[in-house]
Order: structure tokens, then C-alpha cells, then sequence
């Protein structure tokens, strides 16, 4: 197979140039600082004015571009005063072309000045007989590699797929908290419209959140539930477009909800500003809001029902009593709070995160995160004694 793909591919050819920086023979001095210069004229060759005077000599139509894509190299020693000029095409006579239009526009450049500064042509590139590529010698192996490599992904994926999350079953099986349910598939079907609250508001998917919100909400029998963060077991990427829907359904019924978006990743914002949702349009860039020593960017979503805030600075460190007195300033203006963090092996923000807010809800994405994870993903989190009320298939 990849000697046929060899054989299909079209020829490469290779013309070069050489040039000679100085005299031919002089004293040291001289020889010196015409050494000096080699590389300065070497450097020189690869510049725009440079390419596109050489792209007009070769009938280019003067792109710079059109020639800098053929020059596999430029080369200068400050031994030998040498410069090669190597250049690449499919049509030899061409490749010659542009080598010796290359050398003769620094020829050129190099013209006024000292004797130690000229350039002469000791070598015109002529039209190459042999092509330098492709080699079959090379992409035979090469595909070969490619081939095991494949087969090694494949085994690789099939591995994973067989340890991995696949539903709720296999979420409560490994899980060693409650599961709260799930809203896998909750992803709208227009896919310029990514919020299912605003995509969808009447779907099964958008009443899977409603239904998780009210859960969620009931969780903490002793006393109301007031900041709550959710997170992705390793690696995963789906604890933001939880976060930003769950926030959508509890603001529905006039919950005053904060978003604290620490999630260097992106997500929550990302949502709630894509061009195709209803909510953009309603997006209102609000004052910084300093709280302690950090400083956060406030979005207002729905007037006081829905706002989003980020970090000025997310590789900030974060320390606890930080985390506490940000949740506790922002839920005398909110009912609750709504935090995202990075994964839990993602960032030490994520454990203080944790201990601050009441309670943790920890995210599992289908197909990605695998059932041997989520015990670990538990324990680390209860190191940082956070309070972690359930896991949620997503």
C-alpha cells in the first residue's frame, strides 16, 4: 500500500545555487569579514522584499509566498564564504528558475559596498535530472508504522470504551455516592443554539435538568442548600454546560443564581454568550467586582435572577478563607451560588473550591470517564472534607 501511494504521488525535484561572499582570495581580514556576513546574506534571502523581487524574475507575479513555499533552505558557512541556495518543484526547469533568481537578487543587493560584502554566482543551478522525492524506500516503512500504530489505537480505544461510564448502572456501580440521575443526550438538536434551556426549554432534555435542579435543591435536608460546585472526574469536560443549564433551570422560578466561573478550560460563559442563543442578546457586561484580593469580570444574564463571573487572573492562587468570604459576599445579593472548577486532578482551586461550598456534585461523562475513577475521584474530594451529595451522568 505505501509503495503505491509512493508511486502516485507526483515528482519532487531539487536545484541549487551557490554564492560566494568576497573575494576569492584576499588577506585574513578581509576573509574574516566576508565569513561575517555569510549568514546575515543567508538570512537575508528568506525576506519578503528579497522573495518577491525573485518571484518577479521568475514570472511568480512578484509573491513572496509563491517562492518562500519552494525554498526548502538557505545555508551559509563562515569557513568556506559559501551560500547554497536549495529550492523545491515539481517542474525542474522551475526549480532551477527561482534558485537562480534567488541568487541573483542577493547578487544584486549585495552589488554596492566593500569587497568583502559582494556576492558572486560560482555555481548557476541547473535543471535536475533525478527527483528527491517521494521515496518509497521511506513512506513503505512509514506506513507500515502507521498501520501498527492504528492497530494499537484501536486496541486502546476498545480498552477504554469497556472500562468507561456507559449509564447509570454502570454510574452506580462504581460510584460510591448517590446517583442523582442524568442528562446524557441533553445536548440540543440545533447545534448553533448549545444551551438546552434556552434551545429547548419544553424538551425532555431541558425537564432532565429541571428535574436534577429540584433534586439538588432537596439534597441537604438540615439546612437550605446556598453555594454548590459542580465538577468533571478526571479529565472531563462537561461540568460547564451542567453548571450553565442547571443555573438556567433554577433562575426559571425566580432563584437569584451567581455563576463562578473558575473553569480555565471555558465553558459556562462560552454558552450563555453563543450567538445563537436567546440569552446573548441579553448579556450585560456589568462592573468588575473586587471581593477581598480578587477581582472578578460580572455578566448580568437576566437582570438579578442570572449572573456569571470570572476571574480576572484564574492561575491566581486561591486560598480557603478567600473561597469563603467570595461565597459568602456574593450570597448576601443571591440565593445560591454555582461554582465550576477545573477536573479534580486538575487544579488545587478545585479542592479549596470544594471545601468552601456546601456541597459537591461531581460530574460523569458517558464513554469518557471510566468506572475505576470515580471511587478516587470521591476520596480525593472528601480529603478536602467537601461535602460530595451525588454524581451526575452527563
Amino acid at each position: 500500500m505505501g509503495s503505491l501511494v509512493a508511486n502516485r504521488l507526483p515528482a519532487t525535484y531539487e536545484a541549487e545555487a551557490r554564492l560566494l561572499v568576497g573575494p576569492l582570495s584576499a588577506d585574513k581580514d578581509t576573509l574574516s569579514a566576508a565569513g561575517a556576513q555569510a549568514r546575515t546574506y543567508a538570512a537575508l534571502a528568506t525576506t519578503t522584499p528579497v522573495l518577491e523581487a525573485a518571484a518577479r524574475r521568475s514570472g511568480l507575479g512578484g509573491s513572496a509566498g509563491a517562492v518562500r513555499s519552494r525554498v526548502r533552505d538557505v545555508t551559509a558557512s563562515d569557513v568556506t564564504r559559501l551560500i547554497s541556495v536549495r529550492v523545491r518543484d515539481r517542474d525542474p526547469a522551475r526549480a532551477a528558475t527561482i534558485a537562480n533568481a534567488l541568487a541573483e537578487v542577493l547578487r544584486a543587493r549585495a552589488s554596492i559596498g566593500p569587497q568583502e560584502g559582494k556576492l558572486h554566482i560560482v555555481e548557476r543551478a541547473a535543471a535536475p535530472q533525478n527527483s528527491v522525492g517521494p521515496s518509497a524506500s521511506l513512506i513503505v516503512p512509514l506506513a507500515a508504522i502507521a498501520g501498527l500504530l492504528g492497530a494499537f489505537g484501536i486496541v486502546v480505544l476498545v480498552d477504554s470504551l469497556a472500562t468507561a461510564v456507559r449509564n447509570e448502572g454502570d454510574l452506580a456501580a462504581a460510584s460510591p455516592v448517590a446517583v442523582l440521575g442524568s442528562v446524557n443526550g441533553a445536548r440540543p438538536r440545533r447545534g448553533d443554539r448549545p444551551l438546552i434551556m434556552e434551545a429547548e426549554p419544553h424538551s425532555a432534555a431541558a425537564a432532565a435538568y429541571r428535574m436534577l435542579a429540584t433534586k439538588i435543591s432537596l439534597s441537604n435536608s438540615e439546612r437550605p442548600l446556598r453555594s454548590l460546585l459542580v465538577l468533571d472526574a478526571h479529565g472531563g469536560r462537561s461540568s460547564g454546560r451542567l453548571a450553565a443549564n442547571l443555573a438556567a433551570a433554577l433562575a426559571e422560578d425566580g432563584t437569584r443564581v451567581v455563576v463562578i466561573d473558575d473553569d480555565k478550560r471555558g465553558g459556562v460563559m462560552e454558552l450563555f454568550q453563543h450567538e445563537g442563543n436567546a440569552s446573548t442578546a441579553k448579556v450585560q457586561r456589568a462592573r468588575p467586582l473586587r471581593i477581598g484580593q480578587l477581582t472578578f469580570d460580572r455578566f448580568r444574564l437576566r437582570g438579578p435572577q442570572l449572573i456569571v463571573i470570572q476571574p480576572r487572573k484564574p492561575s491566581e492562587t486561591l486560598y480557603p478563607e478567600q473561597a469563603a468570604e467570595t461565597i459568602e459576599h456574593l450570597l448576601t445579593g443571591a440565593d445560591l451560588v454555582v461554582l465550576t472548577a477545573p477536573p479534580v486532578d486538575g487544579s488545587a482551586s478545585s479542592m479549596v473550591w470544594a471545601h468552601a461550598a456546601d456541597a459537591t456534585l461531581l460530574v460523569a461523562e458517558r464513554h469518557h470517564t471510566k468506572r475505576e475513577q470515580m471511587g478516587p475521584a470521591v476520596e480525593t474530594l472528601r480529603i478536602a472534607e467537601a461535602n460530595v451529595i451525588g454524581t451526575v451522568l452527563c
